[in-house]
């Protein structure tokens, strides 16, 4: 056996070592439990105290809650007893209307389900009306609320104590308000019931845990609800508690520990008194000692069995430590999925509100808000949540909502504040914002609670109210409002000026001093009984100026109800001497056309009718159309083709007969109604017109030859009725003006299938466009020597839904003949220059795209606009945009044309003859306009191998165009031949189906990539 002296001295060091170690040991774990006592008693306590925190917040919140749902409840009922008092108590008090009354009140079960019952009392509280349900007797002498209501005019709604129904056994709550006669006197009460089991719903929704309690008191400190049920005490007073104590000292909310009177439990009470928010309730929430304290008491628990085991051994005690560790991990994570879940619940409950509705702390950050909050500033919770109000609202905003935030701090009760909001771009909104403090354990508000709701609609209301004073005031009609008393209130300033009194004479006066003599005190008597009987009046009445004269007025009187309720009447007051004067005026010339002096067209089809009527039915009727009318308003101005008008009209008078009509239809049409005549006597008559009107007429100086187209209807053979023959004759006279000026047509039933068709065939191409039915086509158009593809014609082209590809024949002059081709044309330019920067954006060599123009599109002063916008919608540079004009446009009026091309030329964009050689060309015209390029027209060269003149035609346009120093395309090329006949003259450029027909866009495109500048040859 060896000693210390016997170890070596590296053994004996390590003993030492090991000797100090374990003293270190032994005063770090004496240490540490002091350490660990010291902190387990301040733990604890502060533990035990959040705990009970934490429960009287959740008690404030639970109450203000139920607050705002009761509150909602009661502003329902009242709304509905406002609106019935308003609509019935009159009729109430006159004993009439029963079955309205009774039909109001029936609606409740589909309109109010939360309603047990709707009834009307008399004064002596027995019911008089009732919806079927639910009937209560009233005891006047016993019943607060009746007793209220009959006592005080001013009282409002008032809220009885829980009534006990003998008929369901179920315990009410009633809601009532007052009933009075016209006089104000007390005639009865109408009174909502609803089951004190109606507040359930609000409660249940909350999920209560085990240990809590919800109770509700109402008026008389009286139990209405208490969650979970008891099975008696419904109704009877709550006796002596903490709470109670505190409602003596007009406390409106507190917390305290006490045993639940209903079940012996100690609980943590949390109550809230609802009489700011207008309601007589008393709402209060507990919660369970022990199950407020579990959380505390298992600490307690794990405390003592952890100091425990620091008495037994370190590493036991380490050990101890690191279980307890794990344990209070394991219960704070449970406690935090508790916290969680509530704060779903209450998230759910805000998110319920239909108004935005959060909960912020003092430094103006908010820790709660609904989705109707987000949802109003367009952000995301988390976009809420942890942010300020400074860092959501403009800085206007944020200095008016610290106003009201801080006027909430001050007075440490709920406040209203009205703020303008910018909200979601919509411009300012009135915006009225309740407060809610929330206090801590102290007293001190440690939160705020806040509801907003937009009140545009009131401001709208009242708004309203301004703009009909406004319109009361300046209405050119005289108006009165007169009281029952039948004196006048109030006059507007056009009834003063109409009788020459000023407005403050007229006020308080009765009517019947402003009477004119020739009315006797009885006509306004008589006016007085029939409003009483009948309830308004209207006829003529004769006033007396100031100044002595008598001035005839339409009179209207109306009743109206003021805001009192009080019956009184509106007078509209119209001035008839302008209007008597007139009547003649308008009757003598509303069957005249004013220009001519010739029956207008309402006329004419009246003496049409009329002479059907009296059997005068053979004959002829004529419609008559002038072609030269617009172009002498364009070349004279509309005083000259007025007086062409008057001129053929009075021509046209002297042609007819005494009993044959004459009438002005509109516009440049003219209507004959021949009287006993055959077709071969018609006939004569047209052609006697026809030449009539071609006669010279000097206008302005200048002679104009007018022509006419017109369309005949033979009575009765083509119509038994006005309106079918006039119809049917302009039928015959549209057909006729396509034959072209100075013919006419008799009807026969084909024009109006033709005419139908026309204008089902103009509706859908009206509808063309916007449906995308309108597409473009696209023909290349070669550079002969280089064989390849430098530009493209856009080709329009309409793939109707039912008819499919309709050709451009068939649709192209019916657009121009309507005036469809300037919006159609607008979008073909358009559309022409997007998808020709779409090819070059894609990587495609750029080419020219021609557009060609019609007469009216050239005509269009907006004609140089639409191109300017076409380019810049579309960011095509000028230079790829040809536009295309036939030689006829040309000729019409050169110098118009001359200033309308340069202004084109001026964009920077191509011009080009089309169809050249077909029209009138004028060299001596065309070498004046600004033309890049002459289009041969493919009649030209479609029988070049043929005939010999379409050659020298060809030979003789290209020589010309080379001496212009223009460019030079020849359409319709379609076979080698005439490709090469082009080569040999030295045509630079062609098109055709040689190369390709007109293709889509996209197949344009593909073509355009597989020859990558070297179109295919066939």
């Amino acid at each position: 056996m060896y000693t210390n002296a016997h170890l070596p001295d590296d053994s004996w060091r390590d003993v030492k070592m090991s000797r100090g170690y374990l003293w270190c040991s032994f005063t770090t774990a004496i240490l540490l439990g002091i350490v660990m006592w010291v902190w387990v008693v301040v733990d604890l306590s502060a533990t035990r105290q959040r705990d009970l925190d934490t429960a009287v917040q959740k008690g404030a919140i639970i109450t203000q809650i139920l607050e705002w749902h009761m509150l909602a409840i009661t502003q329902k009922m009242d709304a509905r007893l406002s609106e019935f008092v308003f609509r019935f108590q009159r009729d109430i008090a006159a004993g009439r209307n029963r079955e309205g009354i009774q039909a109001s009140l029936n609606r409740n079960q589909i309109l109010y389900p939360e309603v047990r019952g709707f009834q009307v009392t008399d004064t002596q509280g027995t019911p008089i009306f009732a919806d079927g349900s639910l009937a209560i007797p009233i005891d006047p002498d016993s019943a607060d609320f009746f007793q209220k209501l009959r006592d005080d005019p001013e009282a409002g709604m008032v809220i009885s104590q829980p009534l006990l129904s003998r008929v369901t056994d179920e315990w009410l709550i009633l809601y009532g308000r007052r009933l009075e006669d016209a006089q104000g006197r007390f005639i009865g009460v109408a009174a909502l019931a609803v089951r004190s089991r109606f507040f359930e719903a609000s409660a249940l929704s909350l999920q209560l845990a085990r240990g809590e309690t919800i109770a509700l008191a109402g008026p008389g400190q009286k139990l209405v609800l208490h969650l979970p049920r008891l099975p008696e005490d419904m109704a009877t007073p709550l006796g002596k508690t903490a709470f109670v104590t505190a409602l003596a000292a007009d406390a409106l909310e507190g917390s305290f520990f006490q045993k639940d009177a209903w079940d012996g439990t100690k609980r943590l009470f949390y109550f809230q008194n609802t009489q700011d928010s207008g309601m007589p309730f008393i709402i209060m929430f507990g919660q369970e000692e022990r199950q407020i304290l579990l959380g505390w008491r298992q600490r307690l628990a794990i405390y003592v069995v952890l100091c425990s085991a620091v008495s037994l051994i370190l590493a036991l005690l380490i050990r101890s430590w690191y279980l307890t560790y794990r344990r209070v991990e394991h219960q704070a994570e449970y406690l935090s999925r508790q916290v969680e879940d509530k704060d779903r619940e209450w998230r759910a409950l805000l998110d319920s509100f239909p108004d935005p509705a959060w909960l912020v702390d003092l430094e103006g950050r908010y820790l709660a808000v609904n989705e109707t909050f987000c949802t109003r500033l367009e952000l995301k919770r988390e976009e809420v949540i942890g942010y300020t109000v400074a860092q959501l609202f403009s800085e206007e905003e944020v200095r008016a909502l610290a106003q009201g935030w801080q006027a909430t701090l001050e007075k440490k009760r709920p406040t209203a504040q009205v703020v303008w909001f910018n909200l979601q771009g919509k411009g300012r909104v009135p915006v009225e914002i309740r407060r809610v403090p929330v206090f801590d354990e102290k007293g001190a508000v440690r939160a705020l609670a806040g509801v907003a709701r937009n009140l545009s609609a009131d401001y709208e209301t009242k708004s309203r109210q301004y703009l009909l004073a406004q319109l009361f005031e300046n209405n050119h009609e005289g108006l009165l409002i007169i009281n029952g008393e039948e004196k006048i209130t109030v006059a507007n300033r056009a009834f003063a000026e109409a009788i020459g009194y000023d407005q403050e004479e007229i006020l308080g006066r009765y009517p019947g001093h402003f009477r004119a003599p020739r009315h006797d005190p009885a006509f306004i008597d008589e006016i007085s009984r029939l409003l009483r009987t009948q309830g308004r009046w209207n006829g003529e009445i004769w006033l007396q100026h100031k100044n002595g004269r008598e001035i005839p007025m339409e009179c209207r009187i109306l009743p109206l109800v003021d805001q009192m309720e009080q019956r009184c009447w509106i007078v509209f007051m119209s001035n008839l001497t302008e209007r008597k004067l007139s009547e003649s005026h308008i009757d003598a010339l509303a069957n005249v056309d004013t220009l001519t002096g010739l029956p207008n067209r309402g006329s004419f089809m009246h003496m049409l009718a009329r002479r059907l009527e009296s059997g005068g039915a053979v004959g002829a009727a004529l419609t008559l159309d002038l072609n030269q009318l617009s172009r002498v308003n364009d070349a004279y101005g509309h005083l000259a083709g007025d007086y062409l008008l008057r001129r053929v009209g009075k021509r046209m008078r002297r042609l007819l007969r005494g009993q044959d009509v004459l009438g002005r239809l509109g516009d440049d049409q003219f209507g004959i109604l021949l009287d006993e005549v055959d077709a071969r006597s018609v006939e004569i008559v047209i052609r006697k017109i026809l030449n009539m009107v071609a006669r010279p007429i000097v206008v302005e100086g200048e002679t104009v030859t007018c022509t006419a187209s017109i369309g005949v209807c033979l009575i009765p053979a083509d119509g038994q009725d006005a309106k079918t023959i006039l119809r049917n004759a302009d039928a015959a006279m549209h057909d006729a003006r396509t034959l072209g000026p100075g013919n006419y047509r008799f009807f026969s039933p084909e024009m109006n299938t033709r005419l139908t068709d026309r204008l089902r065939r103009e509706n859908d191409l009206r509808n063309a466009a916007r449906r995308g039915e309108l597409r473009l086509y696209y023909q290349p158009q070669v550079n002969i020597t280089q064989n390849r593809i430098i530009g493209c014609e856009a080709l329009l082209r309409w793939v109707h839904p039912e008819k499919g590809l309709v050709p451009p024949l068939n649709f192209i002059p019916l657009a121009e003949e309507t005036g469809l081709i300037l919006p159609i044309g607008k979008w073909v330019l358009e559309e022409a220059c997007r998808q020709n920067k779409a090819w070059q954006e894609a990587g495609l060599p750029p080419i020219t795209v021609a557009v060609n123009l019609s007469a009216i599109q050239f005509q269009d002063q907006e004609l140089t606009n639409n191109v300017v916008r076409a380019l810049e919608r579309s960011g095509l540079e000028a230079r790829w945009l040809e536009l295309e004009i036939t030689e006829s446009v040309l000729m019409q009026e050169p110098e118009q044309v001359v200033r309308t091309l340069e202004n084109l030329k001026a964009l920077g964009v191509r011009l080009s003859i089309d169809d050249f050689g077909t029209g009138y060309s004028s060299l001596a015209y065309l070498k004046r306009f600004p033309i890049d390029k002459i289009k041969i027209d493919r009649s030209f060269i479609q029988d070049l191998g043929a005939n010999n003149d379409d050659a020298v035609i060809v030979r003789m346009v290209l020589g010309m165009v080379r001496e212009l120093r223009l460019q030079a395309i020849a359409e319709g090329v379609e076979d080698q031949e005439q490709l090469a006949f082009l080569m040999s003259c030295q045509c630079p450029e062609y098109q055709g189906y040689l190369c390709s027909k007109p293709l889509p866009s996209e197949e344009f495109r593909a073509l355009l990539e597989q020859a990558q500048g070297h179109p295919p040859r066939h």
